[in-house]
């Protein structure tokens, strides 16, 4: 079954959780809940699953050229001795058997994808098939309004705007993913200037550099070019990715120097423990940088993956021979006059400067328009309980939010090195220890309306 709805004008169900995002991000806290035993309570409660994709479970995961930064573990972790059958059954697959052999290692962001498209049928078809499920896919919710008793109520709009409804709600998990502004690159300094009009005709962002259309449309580029010169602005894991898939397409034209990866803050390599750090040599760690519950250096800071291998052959890090057609440059504060330099003679440039999130409409029980705190600064959308935070920093009740640039930062008992200030993203944590956190705060909302329900009626 795959519930594509038609959109009623009005409807008198309320659900105790809309879930406004049906990617990877979206359906981690359900997998939480499904690993902790507590979905069938989740969908007793009623679920309203929306997305204006036509499928659920991959998002826009499948797109990218890269391989994935969670190991193919991950992946089938989350139906692996899952108590729900449905989901236990997707560990069996072909495809997940396949994914399951690489262990440790990571995979095809586009094997990735097909393996979640999997598991978002499965979770809308069990949605669908509850007493007060609902999948309403090819939908946007347009909005969310606040109601006296503390409910929202979300409006539901048709992808072809044709059809609009609104519904009642006691919760909802906002997941609507992220994007890539192009004009906020006018605003944002890079050696003293931002990139926008500076390098307009040869930038480039990682999100479109990284799918498979923008990457050949961006190589395309530097074809005539003997000797091409390309400027990575940023230090992300998405950085390094854009510089290896650069360098393996440029082959024998990438001289040394030919790509320049300029950054503000040190690059940091993941280590399993302190001891496996100082067996490879590597010594950029303190104390501070050192997870407390796991023992890792480097837990959320570090580069993993194809990433880490990278940046070790950059770096020089126990390899044969260092990696000299890829140079780091750190970009200090104010005016950078060797940063410009660098970006004015590259033939490519490639902005990675991270995703804002692109939310929803909120408005208040007078209609008035609620603005979130990541709207008006450079700030987190949700605090480290889950909770959105509007322009003041107030957590807006019964209003939760997950996924790529919710900006997550994590409290101190789920760990991590003290020295990390940013944002933590991955599939493991949101299935997982956000996963769980998320969908603990949504049943303790709605169970707080049912109390309240049953103290009116005594």
């Amino acid at each position: 079954m795959n519930a594509i709805e038609t959109l009623r004008p009005m409807t008198k169900e309320t659900y105790g959780l809309v879930i406004v995002g049906a990617g990877p991000a979206g359906l981690a806290p359900l997998l939480a809940a499904a690993k902790a035993g507590s979905l069938g309570e989740v969908l007793e409660r009623g679920v309203l699953l929306v997305d204006r994709a036509a499928h659920a479970g991959a998002g826009r995961i499948g797109n990218y050229i890269i391989r994935s930064d969670s190991s193919a573990e991950t992946f089938v972790s989350c139906v692996r001795d899952c108590p729900v059958p449905e989901l236990a059954a997707l560990a069996e697959t072909e495809i997940a058997r396949d994914i399951a052999e690489k262990g440790a290692g990571c995979i095809p962001l586009e094997q990735a994808g097909r393996f979640l498209a999997m598991v978002g049928r499965v979770l809308a078809d069990l949605i669908a098939a509850s007493p007060r499920g609902r999948v309403a896919l090819r939908t946007e919710v347009r909005e969310l309004q606040k109601q006296p008793d503390g409910s929202w109520i979300a409006t539901l709009e048709s992808h072809a705007g044709d059809r609009r409804e609104h519904v009642r709600c006691l919760t909802a998990l906002v997941a609507t993913g992220a994007n890539q502004d192009r004009e906020r690159l006018r605003h944002i300094p890079v050696g003293g200037r931002p990139l926008l009009p500076a390098c307009d005709a040869r930038l480039v962002q990682s999100d479109e550099f990284l799918s498979h259309d923008g990457f050949r449309r961006a190589m395309a580029r530097l074809a005539g070019k003997e000797t091409p010169r390309i400027a990575i602005v940023g230090g992300s894991t998405s950085a390094m990715s854009c510089a290896k898939y650069a360098l393996e397409a440029l082959g024998n034209r990438a001289m040394p120097g030919a790509i320049t990866l300029l950054h503000r803050r040190p690059l940091s390599v993941f280590y399993h423990s302190r001891e496996a750090a100082a067996a490879d040599g590597y010594e950029a760690f303190d104390d501070d940088d050192i997870c407390p519950v796991s023992g890792f250096v480097h837990r959320f800071g570090g580069f993993r993956f194809d990433s880490r291998e990278l940046i070790k052959q950059i770096l020089g890090i126990n390899v044969a021979a260092v990696e000299k057609r890829i140079v780091c440059q750190r970009i200090v504060d104010g005016t950078d006059h060797a940063v410009r330099e660098t970006l004015e003679q590259a033939d490519l440039v490639i902005a990675c400067l991270g995703y804002r999130p692109a939310g929803v409409a909120l408005r208040d029980v007078d209609g008035l328009p609620i603005t979130l705190r990541s709207e008006v600064a450079d700030a987190p959308m949700v605090n480290p309980a889950c909770g959105l935070l509007d322009s003041d920093g107030v957590e807006i009740g019964g209003l939760y939010g997950i996924g790529l640039a919710a900006g997550y930062r994590p409290p101190p008992e789920m760990g991590g090195e003290r020295s990390f200030s940013g944002q933590v993203n991955g599939l493991w944590l949101w299935q997982n220890d956000v996963g769980r956190l998320a969908i603990t705060r949504v049943l303790t909302t709605i169970r707080r309306f049912d109390h309240a329900s049953r103290s009116v009626a005594a």
